[in-house]
């Protein structure tokens, strides 16, 4: 949206604070309310930024640690001409740094004793690319605070590799409806996806956007009285001159799913996917899943783009996944790798992945005891190695079933010991002296006497007792 340059410009001492989304914040003020509540409200352009130490000079201390920012105010909504104005706000993460050339919508407040200015982390001030509603307020008053108002804005935001969650584009052209449950009102995104209406009479309403095809209802961000929430629609309250503004957010409603088999045709339960951007190499959890006990997997909401999938993204061989990095359909060598080129809506199935080999593994299994011979049932079992080779996770856990049984699947020729151990939280068992009494002496876990084992075959009939007799959960509320 583009603005008016008005002639009238000051400098300004900005922080830097990152967009804090409703939730962080607990809820945001209606657009009208931090009209009203705001001594300035202005559009402003960055200039120059600075990073401010705290200062001690005698008498006078200068304690404000962060970064300012000059801008040039281009539009005055409230507040007239303020030359020398200034705004401060903390270093925190909550604020966001800007930058040289950006344009923001301020609404700030004004603390006499320092005669400074600043701008409350969980108001409306933002980027001018994201306050188009609030512009469209602005713009018409004095008209627009005479009446009753229900705006918002809809847009689509995708997991972007290098960006993270990132605004793609401003929806346009969708319809949204306003219902009281008597009278449905049907509204339409503007250019900016803002979309607003004026002069409901107060009461209850119901908003609900149409969903663009390809898309999906993501995140619905309420700002006013709300009544409640339900489905992809949100019910607001609206009292005489008052407003609410409900933001919907989308993404691509995509997906690839299908299940990984090893090398010797069976499903691999555990093993975890990455999918990763052709010619880019993005941190392993950017879009990721693991296989389910069937070996099933499922990877969601992917932006449109080139991928690669690859499991056991970080290479290292382990009991659950006994093979190098692999991509699909089943190579080692990543130049190998077949392409997924996602579009929206894109919803691919059965792209199943077959592991070409994989590191021997042995079968390990018993039961946990209480030393009363008692089973132990929902512990920690695990196996831990005197050393592994480079390039492998030893380690192996497990929990132990109903009948205090384990199973652990630990790769062949590693030697190391096998144990349980139960964490002593405080009131979790009822009549346990020993265990209040260890948990007294700052022990935090009891472990099981352990079996030293070379794994060079399966085992079976393993037993591990704790050096304490069973005792009996308290009952949760």
């Amino acid at each position: 949206m583009k603005m008016r340059l008005i002639a009238l410009s000051f400098g300004l001492l900005l922080i830097a604070p990152n967009v804090v989304n409703a939730y962080a914040c607990g809820g945001y003020r209606t657009i009208c309310d931090a009209y009203a509540a705001a001594e300035a409200v202005f559009v402003g352009s960055v200039r120059k930024v600075e990073r401010h130490e705290p200062k001690k000079n005698g008498a006078q201390s200068d304690l404000f640690s962060g970064y300012i920012a000059h801008v040039q105010v281009e539009r005055v909504f409230k507040g007239g001409d303020k030359a020398g104005v200034i705004l401060r706000s903390v270093g925190a993460s909550r604020y966001p740094i800007y930058k040289e050339g950006q344009q923001w919508l301020f609404y700030a407040y004004h603390d006499k004793k320092s005669q400074t200015w600043s701008i409350k982390t969980c108001d409306r001030s933002a980027l001018i690319e994201n306050a188009a509603d609030d512009l469209l307020y602005l713009q018409a008053l004095p008209a627009s605070a005479q009446k009753t108002r229900l705006s918002g804005s809809l847009e689509r935001y995708e997991n972007d590799p290098v960006k993270g969650f990132n605004r793609d584009e401003n929806l346009i052209g969708v319809k949204v409806k306003v219902s009281d449950g008597q009278k449905t009102y049907e509204i339409y995104t503007d250019s900016d996806g803002a979309y607003e209406i004026y002069g409901l009479p107060p009461g209850q309403y119901d908003v609900q956007p149409d969903i663009p095809p390809g898309l999906k209802l993501r995140y619905k961000f309420r700002y006013g009285e709300i009544d409640s929430s339900d489905g992809k629609g949100v019910k607001v309250a609206l009292r005489e001159k008052s407003c609410a503004n409900v933001d919907f957010t989308f993404s691509a409603e995509t997906s690839i799913s299908g299940k990984v088999f090893g090398a010797d045709g069976r499903a691999m339960p555990n093993v975890c996917l990455s999918l990763q951007p052709k010619g880019e190499t993005v941190a392993d959890n950017w879009l990721f899943n693991c296989a389910d006990e069937q070996g099933r997997y499922e990877l969601r909401e992917i932006p449109p783009g080139d991928y690669i999938i690859v499991v056991n993204y970080d290479g290292k061989i382990s009991s659950d996944e006994p093979f190098p990095a692999t991509y699909y359909p089943g190579v080692f060598d990543k130049e190998r790798a077949i392409i997924f080129s996602i579009t929206n809506s894109d919803r691919l199935e059965d792209v199943d992945i077959h592991i070409p080999s994989q590191k021997a593994r042995n079968l390990i299994q018993g039961v946990l005891l209480y030393s009363d011979g008692r089973p132990v049932a929902n512990e920690f079992v695990g196996f831990k190695p005197e050393a592994a080779p480079v390039g492998y996770r030893g380690e192996v856990n497990t929990e132990t079933d109903a009948e205090g049984r384990f199973s652990l699947s630990v790769l062949r020729g590693l030697k190391g010991r096998i144990f349980g151990s139960i964490y002593i939280h405080s009131g979790e068992y009822v009549n346990c002296a020993e265990m209040e009494k260890l948990r007294g002496r700052g022990v935090p876990a009891i472990e099981t006497e352990p079996i030293h084992l070379e794994v060079t075959d399966d085992a079976q009939g393993l037993k591990l007792f704790f050096p304490l007799p069973y005792c009996a959960k308290a009952k949760r509320e």
